[in-house]
């Protein structure tokens, strides 16, 4: 499908994937308008993995819309769509495309995936083809000022990092100083949904156009059997839409953000949450553009926007965001074979229907496979707890995570499951687990007390008994077995069976 006509005397391509559609993309620059623009579709990845239909739909649309605006200038535009060959790669379709042009030159934004650079690598090795990597415009920081940053530490602290680059940037500063006198309001951040007076505005249906249905038809012919229900698909697909969600946050959801960050409310999952994440992933809305109209929202007086509310949301992309990116890098590829717990277990279909017995894991994964979207503290505090302390291997659960979020890439879940979620990198840079009982999951949500609680205690007790030497080895966790050694002997039994139960029953 190619129109090769006056490419043949033409040396350099730019390649363009589906989550590089920032506008000001460095390839667009580094080639001229008559040089071939490979826009490619099908990532590896999407062959490899089950990724939630949503994901598939918004990734590929916000590429199609993207590429027709692009066309106004570039002329050469190559465009490799998905299709049922599962046998598809990117290292195939690249060569095939060099036989064609003889190109010299590929240039490339940093890939979000590190299988996908190491192929870019093999193909420019192989073929004498000199491959030109620009920073990835998605990101505020680079990954060399993250390896500078990091270079000699002991230890990877994400709040360091954070007032880091709090400095280097200008933000949220009063001359050397935090603004409202403090680097972190994340105590303000934690207010339980018992305290919630006035409800969260409903969510607007957002309309799909021609491109985007025509979309969809292409993603269920091409995945059939992946997650999810196109009928709910909400989610934008233009730099422009995504625009007007950044927008929408702000009006409607900023100003309650902060006190309900790490809430969980039965009836409405999203609460004040931004939902900004896939499209900043993306590419189609600037992360630094976050900051700024935030900043500037705050500065408007008449919005009352509290400052717990303004720096949650700055730590979240400016913080965790860069944070993890830099964590990725400096640790694949042997990052995927991490398994500190030595976990063997196996997910069952009970994690992909919301059967598992548990009232608020079950409305997580429901959530999670309508909508391809759920919260972080319903992420980390629910699922992957869960899945960690019912001893699941690591690459399992990050298999099921990658496959069920719209918002996910390798460079985002890799340590936030096999670090942050899961503890499976043996801390590379979590001071310790992220585990918990039904008692915080009773206090940030209106879920009521139950026989689920005895499944949820028993988990959390037996993994702490399970590693009594790492629990007493660590001075902020040794109180923790000093509370299990002081238990009832029979409220410790029931619990425990409960726990064996459900471990009987979810995995494999």
């Amino acid at each position: 499908d190619y129109y090769l006509g006056t490419w043949y005397d033409m040396k350099q391509i730019g390649l363009i994937f589906p989550d590089e559609l920032s506008t000001n993309n460095k390839v667009l620059s580094a080639i001229n308008k008559s040089d071939p623009l490979l826009m490619y579709e099908p990532c590896d990845t999407f062959y490899q993995l089950k990724h939630h239909k949503h994901k598939l739909v918004l990734l590929i649309s916000a590429l199609r819309h993207w590429k027709k605006a692009l066309e106004k200038d570039f002329k050469n535009i190559v465009h490799i769509k998905i299709t049922k060959d599962r046998n598809i790669d990117l290292m195939h379709e690249l060569e095939a495309l060099h036989k064609k042009i003889d190109f010299n030159m590929l240039h490339v934004t940093q890939p979000s995936d590190h299988g996908i650079l190491t192929q870019l690598m093999f193909f420019g090795s192989k073929h004498n083809v000199e491959l030109k990597i620009y920073q990835d415009t998605k990101f505020i920081d680079s990954v060399e000022s993250f390896s500078e940053w990091s270079k000699d530490k002991k230890s990877l602290v994400q709040e360091y990092y954070y007032r880091w680059l709090r400095k280097k940037y200008s933000l949220l500063m009063e001359g050397n100083k935090p603004l409202g006198g403090k680097w972190n309001f994340d105590k303000e951040n934690q207010k339980s949904i018992s305290k919630l007076i006035e409800l969260p505005k409903p969510r607007k249906k957002l309309k799909s156009d021609e491109l985007t249905i025509s979309t969809m038809v292409d993603v269920e012919n091409c995945f059939p059997s992946s997650i999810g229900n196109l009928e709910n698909f909400n989610w934008a697909v233009t730099h422009a839409e995504a625009r007007k969600q950044l927008n929408n946050f702000l009006k409607n959801y900023f100003k309650s953000f902060g006190d309900f960050q790490d809430a969980i409310d039965r009836e409405n999952p999203t609460l004040f949450h931004s939902l900004l994440s896939p499209y900043i992933n993306s590419g189609l809305i600037d992360p630094m553009e976050c900051i700024v109209d935030a900043i500037s929202y705050f500065n408007n007086a008449k919005h009352e926007i509290p400052i717990n509310a303004l720096e949650g949301f700055v730590r979240q992309i400016l913080g965790w965001r860069e944070f993890i990116r830099g964590v990725y890098w400096e640790n694949m590829p042997q990052y995927k074979e991490m398994n500190f717990w030595s976990h063997k277990n196996s997910l069952n279909e009970n994690w992909y229907s919301g059967n598992t017995g548990i009232p608020l894991l079950d409305d997580a994964i429901k959530e999670s496979v309508s909508t391809g979207y759920t919260h972080h503290i319903n992420r980390l505090m629910i699922i992957s707890n869960l899945m960690n302390l019912s001893n699941i291997r690591p690459n399992e659960i990050y298999r099921w995570f990658m496959e069920l979020y719209v918002d996910s890439a390798d460079w985002v879940m890799v340590p936030n499951v096999f670090g942050m979620g899961t503890y499976a990198d043996g801390g590379i840079f979590s001071t310790k687990p992220y585990i918990c009982g039904s008692s915080y999951m009773l206090r940030m949500s209106n879920y009521k007390k139950g026989t689920w609680c005895d499944a949820v205690d028993g988990l959390y007790w037996r993994f702490i008994e399970n590693h009594r030497d790492f629990f007493a080895n660590n001075p902020r966790l040794g109180l923790m077995l000093k509370s299990l050694d002081k238990m009832n002997e029979d409220r410790k039994i029931k619990i425990y069976n409960a726990a064996d139960e459900f471990i009987k029953k979810n995995t494999d």
